[in-house]
């Protein structure tokens, strides 16, 4: 990719050009800015920013505002902008995860491909899918095959390694949806879904399980009582759950807990809804992780092995459910999966940020402005500059891909995790003119994306703020949107100017 030719503003000060271009003067941009820094919730932390005017072409690209830009910080949930952006240029806009069911020797064999989507009940819901809605199918099949009976049900899961869960990420939160391990198997994005209904006061309340599924026991010492204060809990690498404390006396409750080792819940959630379906299972579910190689091996004939279904998923949900709806599990199988591709050999965290990282030198971001050590951003040992971030950004809007990437991310005030953004008067007219992702975790709230302003041009954008004070996530907010305010304050001023 071309140099893009740099204008530097330095908190309201002076304007330096390089390349020979003449400097387009912003300083009531640079001021304005300045003004919003000064808030007391800023008063400590590190604050990145970095804005770039696109053009018709790269070669018109200019920056237009830097704040210590190219300093890497915590991006938080920002980092899946250069996960998805990596997977989409290295897989391809038609790359498609396939998983695959085959019968040989007797077994069942489920031959994962780190699909996240599989069985994902939020995402199916669309579609009127189902947890189970492919494993349905798949039985059917079988019966159709007049299949009777399997002996085991084997899941191959060598996609990716048995690192399901990353050694640093919050180690408390483990059971929550957001921290769902990451499997070359997934089913309902690695959770069990409850649904928990009163009884009668201080008695045990009733629930129900999505899936239903023995690989998880269930301890209920929930009651129904007055407060909605349902726990969910269970030991880091068991799936004995306990479900306790209090609902109230009316209405339906849902809520969800993660499971441990998720390639075999998918298995042997696969061999109940078999065995519901009439077929006999008459020996074990277990893990088996040389079945892909040997069905490589056999050969396109591949005699002994039968293919009862095979299940596919586009490039684009994935990117889109990672970058609109900010799934981890998403933007960690994207990360796994890009491991595999580059090695040939199970995708690791290490494999997966080491082929992100290649990505973003391609992209133009230099080596010292990023650290990579997952694909969602979970991890705080995550850092990458605010410049970084604006690169990639530049990347995709004159690379090929742009349409499919512009459609992967939150439009402010429509979708996503933007959709709530913008509310205040001052603001409200970037609804619908922003699009990008948003990012938080404890201490680090970010924003990074496209402005279409007034001047009908596009400006990429990414504000970085770690060391934010503790609960002030939303007020933090409301600054990043002054800044982006600001810059379309800025070129409604500078083409008054001529």
């Amino acid at each position: 990719m071309k140099l893009l030719t740099r204008v530097v503003c330095w908190m309201g000060c002076g304007v330096l050009a390089v390349g020979g271009t003449p400097a387009v003067v912003r300083a009531d941009l640079a001021s304005d800015v300045q003004v919003v820094l000064q808030d007391k919730l800023l008063r400590k932390a590190s604050v990145g920013v970095d804005v770039f005017r696109l053009g018709k072409t790269q070669a018109d690209v200019k920056e237009i505002y830097n704040l210590r830009a190219d300093v890497p910080l915590t991006p938080a949930s920002n980092l899946k902008l250069a996960t998805s952006s990596a997977a989409l240029d290295t897989l391809g806009p038609e790359f498609r995860f396939r998983t695959v069911l085959l019968l040989h020797d007797g077994d069942l064999v489920l031959i994962g491909d780190g699909d996240p989507t599989f069985g994902d009940a939020e995402y199916l819901k669309k579609a009127g899918w189902k947890v189970t809605t492919v494993f349905q199918n798949w039985a059917e099949q079988l019966k159709k095959l007049n299949i009777a009976s399997v002996r085991n049900v084997i899941v191959d899961d060598s996609i990716f390694d048995e690192n399901f869960a990353h050694s640093r990420w919050p180690a408390r939160q483990y059971t929550s949806r957001f921290e769902a391990e990451v499997g070359g198997m997934n089913l309902n994005a690695n959770c069990v879904d409850f649904t928990v209904q009163p009884t009668a006061p201080g008695q045990a309340v009733a629930y129900a399980m999505d899936p239903q599924t023995a690989y998880v026991t269930v301890r209920n010492g929930c009651v129904t009582g007055n407060s909605n204060g349902i726990r969910l809990d269970r030991k880091p690498e068991a799936n004995d759950v306990a479900l306790g404390g209090e609902t109230p006396s009316r209405g339906l409750a849902s809520v969800s807990i993660t499971v441990h080792d998720a390639p075999m819940y998918a298995a042997t959630v696969l061999g109940e809804t078999v065995a519901e379906k009439g077929i006999k299972v008459t020996g074990q579910v277990k893990r088996d992780r040389t079945q892909r190689q040997l069905r490589e091996k056999a050969g396109p004939a591949a005699a002994g092995w039968t293919i009862i279904g095979i299940h596919e998923t586009p490039i684009l949900p994935v990117l889109a459910r990672c970058n609109k709806d900010s799934m981890n599990l998403y933007a960690e199988s994207l990360c796994k999966r890009l491991g595999y591709e580059s090695t040939h050999a199970s995708g690791s965290w290490e494999s997966g940020t080491a082929a992100v990282g290649a990505f973003l030198k391609r992209a133009g971001v230099p080596e010292p402005e990023f650290k990579l050590d997952d694909g969602s951003g979970l991890s705080r040992a995550d850092a990458i500059s605010p410049h970084g971030l604006a690169r990639v950004l530049t990347y995709d809007y004159y690379g090929k891909n742009h349409d499919l990437f512009f459609s992967t991310l939150s439009v402010a005030g429509v979708d996503g995790t933007l959709d709530d953004r913008f509310r205040n008067a001052d603001v409200r007219d970037l609804r619908r003119r922003v699009v990008g992702k948003s990012g938080f975790i404890e201490g680090v709230s970010t924003i990074s994306g496209y402005l279409k302003a007034r001047d009908e041009q596009w400006y990429a954008f990414s504000i970085m703020m770690n060391g934010i004070p503790h609960l002030s996530n939303s007020e933090i907010k409301q600054l990043q949107e002054k800044i982006i305010k600001a810059v379309d304050n800025s070129t409604v001023s500078a083409s008054a100017r001529g």
